[in-house]
């Protein structure tokens, strides 16, 4: 089917086949590339190991091309040993603003942003709640800040523009010029984006840190960086205080200013260092002329997460940010009029481009934070909508840890209402699971069963991307019925810019994460202890290295580590994720491994821990969970933190009072084992294999935070400190066994 709709294609004039260089093992030996006349576009890619004439196309085999998707350029060629794919794809749409952007050289995200105040000037750009107040309750027992707020209030883009202006012109005031670093240390809010941008507008490089990262890795990051100046958030201020004790170069905390409070009373302030609010900055007037940033120029250095060692510093250019930014652009499909909630950590470079890519695309960017999000979020006061029901967003970003919360939350919920109502709420979904497309029935649903679910996000929902960490078919499917949007996954790396292929709209499998995102260079590389490799049939496996400007030029001052993980190779920079992939024959790329996460056991039988995690979390009953095995051990077992819900309910049937506490029913060995029955039930449904199954579980009620040092500030788990903590418990369940090994 597709090589016929190929040469038809060829014969209508449609496609030509386009030479891209000599052929080697990893090469494609051609690029069929749209004529410019406007049409609708495709590109097909070819991989094969001998090079078929360019007159004897039909000669090609059926499983030596692949549609990757919609294509305009076309692809390089690097020469090497494996399996290649190039990204090429995207709406026509995002291609003319891609052209419009070169035009201006717009080209840096200061740029950007003045493109999109020059183009949209007067639209609606951020958006922020208005605070009325801040209260101190009493719930079950604890203290816990709730907040009052009222609507939203909206800067438009010539406002945004100006202020960035304006804060650049500051902090030249204060003495930084370009080349100087500056560190970032706040929740995503306007004043986050608009301080960065305008040191970025002055060349300075911005060093970003997650807020819920332990305060070791801030230290250290602040220290291997050398800043002396630190932009922070009233909430944060008490914390830097304590944190730039151990700091010496640090002389000046520009705080960004509560809506009630101001800066509060700051005490306890190391005598070197000046607090400045951040509204004082802006009234400053440069002293130095602006050197405006080049494109090679290092934007950011974003700390990542660790979640095999400690933060390392990716060196992100202005270059490599465009390229992230263009992919999102090509591919978004996006309106008119469309509205973003922005929630997660700017401090991470995908959200950082994804607003960048919004504001160049006139997209309204409403502010949010996982605390305040809906109506039942931590910090939101009894009576007080959450921020997706006033922004009423059609479009949002997620990871999958906040979508097992979403759909945990709604079961719940479900569940309180009565039997008859949750059993008609579970059959309704399930139908919704299997229907695909509009109809009458579906409407009617909508309509009687999930009104109330979809208002939870606004009820305007129309396209969620997801990243950061795998996600389900079980996960993507259930949010798609609930919430009546596209689920588009998209898979990225810190080192690439958050870019490396993402889902086309209108695909509706799961599974997967999409083709390679626009100007990426995928490949897949043998990893032969793992078994992985590019010739297993039916598709090729193996390492997936990442090549093209969206690279990063590596670590700061770490360059055994850079060595390790980036090199270049025929003018191309590439990366190796460490992650393995799949290609299927319509060039998606399925991540199915990581290399840290595959373990052997005594039996010779691979298992991969990463998978098995994702498997048996999609149980209601699990909150966090990390499977362990001791290198030729006979089977796993596992450290689970339950949802205390969940577990009181299983507690209550075992005979248990409700008001037992989550220590007592951990330790409860009747309750372990009706936690472990139902996880083994749950994971023979999910696919996985007798050697994949736990054979002991170990429950902690205590969560796992970015604090605790167990997850990172992205959510996952890292694995070495996990088995570190619970390193007596792991000896024990094996203990448990006859033969130790086991």
């Amino acid at each position: 089917m597709v090589r016929q709709q190929f040469e038809e294609d060829v014969k209508r004039g449609i496609i030509e086949p386009v030479p891209v260089g000599e052929p080697t093992e990893w090469c494609p030996h051609m690029m069929v590339v749209p004529k410019k006349d406007g049409q609708s576009r495709r590109t097909v890619d070819f991989h094969h190991h001998t090079r078929p004439p360019f007159d004897m196309i039909s000669s090609v085999p059926k499983h030596t091309f692949k549609t990757v998707n919609m294509g305009v350029e076309k692809g390089g060629v690097l020469n090497d040993d494996g399996y290649w794919i190039k990204g090429d794809g995207g709406h026509k749409h995002g291609f003319t603003l891609l052209e419009d952007l070169k035009k201006v050289n717009a080209i840096t995200v200061p740029a950007i942003l003045e493109y999109a105040a020059n183009s949209h000037g007067e639209a609606p750009c951020m958006g922020t709640r208005k605070l009325k107040a801040r209260l101190r309750i009493l719930e079950n027992g604890k203290k816990l800040e709730k907040l009052h707020f009222l609507d939203y209030v909206y800067l438009s883009y010539k406002e945004v523009q100006e202020m960035v202006v304006k804060f650049s012109d500051g902090i030249r005031n204060l003495g930084m010029s370009s080349g100087d670093r500056i560190a970032m240390f706040a929740e995503t809010r306007a004043e986050w984006y608009v301080a960065a941008v305008g040191c970025l507008r002055s060349s300075l490089s911005v060093v970003t840190l997650y807020t819920n990262l332990p305060n070791e890795s801030i230290v250290q990051s602040l220290k291997e960086t050398e800043v002396n100046t630190l932009i922070t958030s009233y909430d944060l201020l008490p914390r830097v205080i304590k944190l730039i004790q151990e700091c010496a170069l640090i002389t000046r905390v520009i705080v960004i200013e509560d809506q009630l409070d101001g800066i509060g009373s700051v005490q306890d302030v190391p005598e070197q260092v000046t607090i400045l609010p951040f509204q004082e900055v802006l009234k400053l007037e440069a002293s130095m002329p602006l050197v405006s940033p080049k494109a090679d120029d290092i934007a950011i250095i974003m700390y990542t997460s660790g979640s095999t060692s400690h933060p390392k510093g990716v060196e992100l250019t202005h270059a490599n940010i465009f390229s992230s930014i263009t992919a999102y652009c090509v591919q978004a499909d996006l309106r008119l009029g469309d509205r973003y909630l922005a929630y997660l950590p700017l401090a991470h470079v995908m959200e950082l481009a994804t607003e960048t890519a919004l504001m160049a695309m006139n997209v309204t960017i409403a502010y949010s934070s996982p605390f305040t999000l809906t109506n039942s979020s931590a910090k939101i006061f009894k009576g007080t909508s959450g921020d997706a029901r006033v922004a009423r967003p059609t479009c949002m970003s997620a990871v999958p840890l906040i979508l097992e919360r979403i759909i945990k939350g709604v079961y719940r919920v479900i569940e309180d209402q009565g039997h008859l109502k949750a059993k008609i709420f579970s059959e309704a979904l399930k139908y919704k699971q299997r229907k695909v497309g509009p109809s009458l029935a579906v409407k009617v649903l909508d309509a009687l069963v999930f009104k109330r679910v979809k208002e939870e996000l606004g009820g305007e929902l129309r396209m969620l991307v997801v990243g950061g960490a795998p996600v389900s078919p079980e996960i993507q499917n259930k949010i798609r019925a609930l919430f009546g949007c596209t689920v588009q996954v998209g898979y990225g790396a810190t080192e690439t810019a958050a870019c490396i292929s993402s889902m086309d709209t209108d695909d509706i499998r799961t599974g997967h994460c999409g083709p390679p995102n626009y100007g990426v260079l995928l490949s897949l590389r043998d990893w032969e202890e793992g078994g992985y490799l590019t010739t297993d049939k039916p598709n090729s496996r193996g390492e997936i290295v990442v090549g093209g400007p969206m690279v990063s030029r590596g670590y700061f001052r770490n360059s055994e580590k850079t060595e390790e993980v980036f090199f270049e190779k025929d003018g191309v920079r590439w990366f190796k994720t460490g992650d393995i992939g799949e290609v299927d024959e319509t060039g998606i790329l399925h991540v199915i491994d990581r290399k840290v996460d595959l373990l052997k056991l005594n039996n010779g039988e691979y298992v991969s821990l990463g998978n098995i995690e994702s498997k048996l979390k999609t149980h209601s009953l699990i909150e966090s969970i990390c499977v362990c095995a001791y290198s030729g051990a006979k089977h796993v077992v596992a450290i689970i933190v339950p949802f205390s819900d969940s577990l009181i309910k299983i507690g209550v049937k075992l005979g248990h009072m409700e008001d037992a506490t989550m220590q007592d029913l951990c330790s409860d060995m009747k309750v372990k084992k009706a936690v472990l029955d139902e996880l083994l039930a749950h994971g023979k449904k999910q696919g996985l294999g007798r050697w994949d199954l736990p054979a002991a579980i170990f429950l902690t009620p205590e969560p796992w935070t970015p604090e605790s040092g167990l997850v990172t500030a992205a959510l996952k788990i890292k694995r070495a400190p996990i088995k570190a903590r619970f390193q007596l418990e792991i000896d024990n369940m094996y203990g448990q066994f006859d033969d130790p090994a086991q």
